[in-house]
């Protein structure tokens, strides 16, 4: 089925449902008051309807074939333990069927046994209607689920043509001046980029029980780590041989 037909069995109303339930559309606007929420509220439900009416009405553009999964998988971190998140990603169809019955990877492994996959918050929308959707999902999700987390990585980047092309771009000029630092020497890892904005907001906490409460809270996660690390990689390793079975699954299933 593709994204398209998708949508024009979904009833707009099950899937507005399904969006606020999927997530939480306030971080980072908690402090916003509650008539402010609701004005939020209210528009975001009119860009959902009119996306939704413009995924199934649009003149499709004809491109290479790709399906979009939608699965629901175990968060990694530990803390979460027991919680669940979707993730989406799509593949070009064809790559798929040159490496499905081989033992393929999506996340890791060598370049010639991996089927690479991607984000659509950079598509346009009438790219993304004529898209393939995995049965799995519609299957294991529902259809108001799957239209729901579409609409959700679309607006990733915002809700109009403009604001999304202006957002693009501007990502993709930090993208091209941070490959330029990193040819000159200039880039720097995680924990050197979070210990030192760490590093500086303890010097300039002003208020003695927080600077105490940001120490003892970094001791416990360096004690933590470990156990931490361990937790994330069986999860890790565990999600990724479910997705290998899933794509697996649809392609042999169209042969």
């Amino acid at each position: 089925m593709k994204v398209q037909e998708l949508f024009k069995q979904a009833d707009p109303g099950r899937i507005e449902e399904a969006y606020f339930l999927q997530h939480t559309i306030f971080y980072p606007y908690e402090r916003y008051s509650i008539s402010e929420k609701v004005d939020m509220v209210i528009r975001m439900k009119e860009y959902i309807r009119e996306h939704v009416n413009r995924l199934a009405t649009c003149e499709i553009c004809e491109e290479e074939p790709q399906t979009i999964f939608i699965v629901e998988l175990p968060c990694e971190s530990y803390e979460e333990k027991g919680n669940t998140e979707l993730t989406l990603f799509s593949i070009f169809d064809n790559e798929a069927y040159q490496k499905m019955r081989t033992d393929f990877s999506l996340w890791s492994g060598k370049e010639e046994c991996r089927i690479e996959h991607y984000g659509i918050d950079m598509c346009k929308v009438e790219s993304i209607a004529g898209y393939h959707i995995a049965r799995s999902s519609v299957e294991t999700l529902g259809i108001d689920a799957c239209c729901a987390e579409i609409l959700y990585q679309l607006f990733e980047f915002g809700y109009s043509d403009k604001s999304r092309e202006k957002n693009i771009r501007a990502l993709c000029e930090r993208l091209d001046e941070g490959m330029e630092e990193a040819k000159e020497g200039k880039s720097y890892s995680y924990e050197e980029v979070f210990g030192h904005l760490w590093q500086k907001m303890l010097e300039h906490c002003a208020d003695e029980d927080e600077r105490q409460h940001m120490i003892l809270k970094k001791e416990f996660e360096g004690k933590m780590e470990g156990i931490e690390r361990r937790y994330t990689n069986r999860i890790l390793e565990d999600n990724h041989r479910k997705l290998i079975a899933l794509v697996r699954e649809e392609y042999v299933a169209r042969v």
